[in-house]
């Protein structure tokens, strides 16, 4: 158990946030001075947490931990008493409206070609969208869906928001998405199996499979697309 109390206001919250990396059982010893069964306080702490993890990728798994701690936190809603506000609800949230967010920015914008219509011309709307399908996903982007994949093997999210997230980057199918998914299923694979029917996991891997052998992506898309799949099959052929 932990305490229910937290730094959140002003810059020393930023300073404890951002400094929990370095001595992580002290940090949450001393969560203290600030109620936390306010809501807009706890939303705080959650944007603040998530914020520091993106920023800082190598310690995304500590700030995982942290999540799964602070996650025991819950209290009646002021608003609405029949109502209960949890740090793990207002985080999953955060990370559906975070992922959506960026999955939306990463890449060409298909809107974007509407502006090609008078010119006639399929050749410029052909390159775009190889482009599209070769672009290169942001650091932002990649960092995000890292802690994503840690808050997972943290289990602070559910495996229905590992599945939401493979679907919408597979349904994407560009560039930054299927790097980043290839990313994701790499860090969180063989956990994901364990609670998830295989014929699914099959669905994922044949999709992967099929990107890696179509024409028009780029041979460094195409060899990570090459090396997820076979990771997969690798880890299934190793002896336990």
């Amino acid at each position: 158990m932990i305490p229910t109390q937290v730094v959140l206001l002003g810059a020393a919250s930023y300073e404890s946030v951002s400094c929990v990396t370095a001595n992580f059982q002290a940090f949450v010893t001393d969560l203290s001075h600030e109620d936390l069964d306010v809501e807009e306080n706890l939303q705080e702490m959650v944007e603040l947490i998530f914020k520091r993890a993106v920023k800082k990728p190598d310690s995304a798994a500590v700030f995982a931990e942290l999540c799964q701690h602070l996650s025991e936190v819950e209290f009646q809603s002021l608003s609405d008493w029949s109502v209960s506000v949890s740090f793990r609800s207002l985080l999953v949230k955060h990370c559906q409206a975070e992922f959506m967010k960026s999955l939306d920015k990463e890449g060409i914008h298909q809107e974007s070609w509407s502006c090609l219509k008078p010119v006639q011309d399929v050749r410029v709307t052909d390159r775009l969208r190889e482009e599209q399908q070769n672009a290169k996903p942001s650091g932002r982007f990649l960092n995000m869906l890292r802690f994503i994949g840690e808050l997972f093997l943290s289990k602070v999210l559910a495996e229905k928001s590992m599945h939401c997230c493979i679907r919408r980057l597979l349904q994407k199918g560009d560039g930054p998405s299927l790097e980043g998914l290839c990313q994701l299923l790499q860090m969180i694979q063989q956990d994901l199996e364990v609670v998830t029917e295989k014929e699914l996991m099959d669905t994922y891997y044949n999709q992967l499979d099929h990107m890696a052998e179509k024409g028009k992506r780029a041979p460094r898309l195409s060899l990570l697309l090459r090396e997820t799949v076979d990771a997969r099959k690798m880890a299934y052929s190793t002896p336990h």
